[in-house]
């Protein structure tokens, strides 16, 4: 009798991938995993049709679910049981991957409570770069980003593509087209072998001369590694923190003049006000790993600051945050969006007699009609959370949601669409 794992073993020695950061001895088990997935894909083609988008991102993730954008009720089951999703839109076609157990963990609390009551990072809203490496081959290394050095590629884990390191000083430079203005922020997901001294990440402004031996650079930069997080050179603030090893984590970097700060997920691990950061049009990056023992970089954005947000509604009238953070295909504003929803509570409070648009956007993915409602639960989303947070009156409050129809950015490119999916306030 033919089953599905028959057909399944069959044919595994063409369909095996990297699905998870792994060592040698995991290999029976990584095996088993594989077998699974492609199984139920057998299971899945018997079942349904799926979108050839669509079946492939379920092959790519463990134990996924396909949700209609629109489907609420689908994504939050979904995120309440650690499961990651697959969203499609009405044509069947795949719209994105998100929600990993890491991510419903994140998703649970609400923004400025529990740990992150003191939560301050605000991103730039200007995007300089953005690269996910969603439309880079696995296996090579990324056409976008310098080669210095090293071992490189890209891998997939989890639905996402990561940049890999293999070797215990690869280095990569990341052109900004423009030098670094004074205040600007750094953005990325972080995965640190706990098991290896080779394993770190290191943020130059500079280039690195010997990226093997950072304790004999001169000037100061932003490191991870095993230990500790934060800023080292020559004058240092760092914190000692280990949980976050083995673990892919958001990393978040802020500087305004040569006041820094950084942040694992909700933790300040560096606070240092005279870092007296050079200037370049480029950021160096070195990652440290070990062929058995890799680490890698992922989601990686970069932006640039501008003024506060009450002298730029004075000037410009308008002002686009890129802080907001929400669930996928959801209106639930996520626990990161603290340090931006503070600064515009704070802006509300100072100034009682300014009165606001919220206005919802989004980039061109997906169906326009369910952009557009999206984008207007996602305002008043805002609006209510400003209310009920900060006792703004609601009379000074307005939303809309735009949904695509004002892109401010190209949307065939990465950084076009990261600057299109944003929150907007207008000064009424």
């Amino acid at each position: 009798m033919i089953t599905a794992r028959s057909l399944v073993i069959a044919g595994l020695g063409c369909c095996l991938s990297f699905v998870a950061p792994a060592t040698t001895a995991h290999a029976q088990s990584i095996f088993e995993r594989a077998l699974d997935r492609a199984e139920r894909s057998v299971e899945r083609r018997a079942e349904r049709r799926l979108s050839a988008s669509v079946e492939a991102a379920l092959d790519r993730v463990e134990n996924g679910v396909v949700c209609a954008v629109t489907d609420q009720n689908c994504i939050d089951e979904a995120r309440n049981e650690g499961r990651p999703v697959v969203l499609q839109d009405e044509d069947g076609e795949l719209v994105e991957v998100r929600e990993t157990a890491q991510d419903a963990g994140n998703a649970a609390a609400a923004p400025g409570e529990g740990v992150w009551a003191n939560y301050d990072f605000v991103p730039g809203d200007r995007i300089l770069f953005y690269e996910d490496f969603s439309s880079e081959r696995t296996g090579r290394f990324p056409r976008r980003l310098e080669f210095l050095g090293g071992m490189m590629d890209v891998v997939e884990w989890e639905g996402r593509r990561l940049l890999q390191s293999t070797d215990q000083a690869s280095v990569f430079r990341v052109s900004l087209g423009e030098t670094l203005p004074e205040r600007f922020t750094i953005e990325f997901d972080a995965y640190i072998s706990g098991t290896t001294t080779s394993a770190r990440i290191g943020i130059f402004t500079t280039e690195v001369e010997r990226p093997g031996s950072w304790r004999f650079y001169e000037g100061a930069f932003f490191a991870l590694g095993r230990r500790d997080a934060g800023v080292q050179g020559p004058i240092e603030s760092t914190r000692a923190r280990t949980d976050y090893r083995d673990r892919l984590t958001p990393i978040r970097i802020a500087v305004d003049g040569n006041y820094a700060t950084m942040y694992v997920e909700e933790e300040r691990v560096a606070n240092i006000p005279n870092m007296q950061l050079v200037r370049n049009d480029f950021l160096t990056f070195v990652l440290g790993g070990r062929s058995e023992q890799p680490s890698y970089i992922g989601n990686l954005r970069i932006a640039a600051g501008g003024l506060e947000l009450y002298d730029r509604l004075m000037a410009d009238g308008r002002v686009s945050t890129q802080g907001i953070y929400f669930d996928t295909g959801s209106a639930t504003i996520r626990p990161e969006s603290t340090g931006t929803l503070s600064e515009i509570g704070w802006t509300l409070e100072q100034n009682p007699g300014l009165r606001v648009r919220i206005e919802g956007h989004t980039d061109s993915v997906g169906d326009a009609q369910a952009n557009l409602r999206l984008s207007e639960q996602r305002a008043r989303a805002v609006m209510d959370y400003l209310v009920s947070g900060y006792g703004i009156a609601a009379e000074r409050l307005e939303f809309i949601g735009r949904g695509e129809e004002a892109p401010v950015a190209d949307n065939a490119t990465a950084e076009g669409r990261q600057a299109n999916r944003r929150v907007e306030l207008v000064r009424l």
